[in-house]
């Protein structure tokens, strides 16, 4: 709710109040009144160094807490989405996303942070997987592959689409990914009406 400097708020609290103070008290901003409905097979760890990395981008520089603190803030988000994360991570980046919201400037460096405290707040235990090298929803590509279960039947549409030819497949029979060309477009995924290509986390298996 609220666009990039907005957050990020859970299912059962669907039925808050859409007005200025009652968004503020969960976390969020009124902004330009834009809003966005995610699933469940969103990641919000992603969708947080999504919207910072938009206000990272749109910040005049001018004061150190936006332009350096923001810019560490999306470091630490780069490195859990890519299977790098620390211990120590989350708590890092919640005690610098409360330095930029309190000591910048401008609206937007003290709003930047809105996204990731409020997926903190609301989803944390999806950081602290990420933490571990784990992304449930399978959107952090640097930690899952792809694999075709027991439900294939063969049909070739999966390797019809495959740009980097990474299934090798012969009709009618399973078919199998090669991880090593596969670039997880997830076209596959899309086109297969048998649900038979999984994300499966590189830390879980």
């Amino acid at each position: 709710i609220g666009g990039p400097s907005g957050g990020c708020i859970p299912a059962e609290l669907c039925d808050a109040e859409i007005d200025f103070d009652a968004l503020n008290r969960l976390g969020a901003i009124m902004g330009s009144g834009g809003m966005v409905v995610l699933s469940e097979s969103d990641c919000m760890v992603d969708v947080a160094r999504y919207f910072l990395n938009f206000t990272c981008e749109e910040s005049c520089g001018k004061c150190t807490f936006c332009r350096v603190g923001i810019r560490r803030m999306l470091d630490i988000l780069d490195r859990l989405c890519t299977g790098k994360g620390q211990e120590g991570d989350v708590e890092r980046l919640e005690e610098l996303a409360h330095a930029v919201k309190d000591a910048a400037l401008c609206g937007l460096g003290k709003t930047a942070p809105n996204p990731v405290l409020a997926t903190i707040k609301y989803f944390r235990e999806e950081y602290e997987e990420h933490v571990r090298g784990i992304c449930r929803t399978g959107t952090c590509k640097d930690m899952v592959k792809l694999v075709v279960t027991d439900e294939c039947v063969g049909c070739t549409r999966c390797a019809k689409v495959c740009a980097a030819e990474a299934i090798e497949y012969r009709p009618y029979e399973k078919h199998k990914i090669d991880v090593d060309k596969c670039t997880m477009c997830g076209l596959c995924v899309d086109v297969c009406e048998f649900d038979a290509i999984k994300r499966i986390s590189l830390k879980a298996e």
